[in-house]
């Protein structure tokens, strides 16, 4: 990917570099940058997301896989040293089992099996374990967005660089002030909305609605909610999708 090789510089790796070194670049890097990390630079972590995520699109477009990276399963690293683990663990099994039933506890053994089994009776079946989901995979908050593109293009029209500065930096402490998704996905719509309005070139401008202010001021807020970045990359690109959207109709 030769169009790549500035975001590849970025994260520290040579153009064309394996998709598993890009993932770990991209988070050794971002743990060591993170703003809420002490020595933590925001425009070096605004830098790096950025660039993780036009080579995990550029990955997607190649057909390579999915956009959201790819991590080797278990089974596929090392099979032998798993293999002799399993079997270690079986034989650890067998002898720790043959020890309770020969042994002097094996009463106590039978005592607890009778004890327990009326109340796995009652219980049934355990049911199986859930991963609590991401906050950042709830669904959008169409109202909030179109909140911030509607305040956007009001204080667009005014023309007044003031006001929209003071208008994100109101939001931004909003948001730290009582952190919801709601005020997340209004206070990104407004940003990517006044860049959009305003025609600005991202990587030219140098003031608050820069690539780089924009994307730190959008992660720190949504790092508020979640520390995952994958999952918080993917909201800010679907809150950006969704402003595109409300700003190519006439209205609301």
């Amino acid at each position: 990917m030769v169009a790549d090789a500035s975001a590849y510089a970025v994260l520290g790796l040579e153009p064309g570099a394996e998709w598993a070194a890009v993932e770990r670049a991209y988070k050794t890097l971002i743990k060591a940058y993170h703003p809420d990390r002490p020595g933590g630079d925001a425009d070096r972590a605004a830098e790096i997301n950025h660039a993780y995520r036009e080579l995990r699109r550029a990955r997607a477009a190649s057909g390579e896989g999915e956009a959201w990276g790819a991590y080797a399963p278990i089974a596929d690293l090392e099979p032998r040293s798993w293999r002799w683990l399993g079997v270690a663990l079986g034989i650890a099994g067998v002898a720790a089992g043959a020890f309770l039933i020969a042994g002097p506890s094996a009463s106590l053994v039978a005592n607890f099996r009778m004890r327990a089994a009326p109340l796995a009776a009652e219980r049934g079946p355990n049911p199986p374990l859930v991963k609590p989901a991401d906050a950042m995979a709830e669904p959008l908050d169409g109202e909030a967005i179109r909140a911030g593109v509607a305040q956007a293009r009001h204080v667009a029209a005014t023309g007044s660089d003031a006001a929209m500065a003071d208008a994100t930096r109101n939001c931004a402490s909003e948001q730290r002030a009582r952190p919801s998704l709601a005020l997340l996905d209004r206070c990104a719509a407004f940003d990517d909305a006044i860049v959009q309005l305003e025609d600005r070139d991202p990587w030219r401008d140098d003031g608050p609605f820069s690539q780089l202010a924009v994307t730190g001021r959008q992660t720190s807020a949504a790092n508020l909610l979640s520390d995952d970045y994958l999952a918080i990359d993917s909201r800010l690109d679907r809150i950006r999708l969704a402003v595109e959207l409300a700003l190519s109709r006439p209205e609301l």
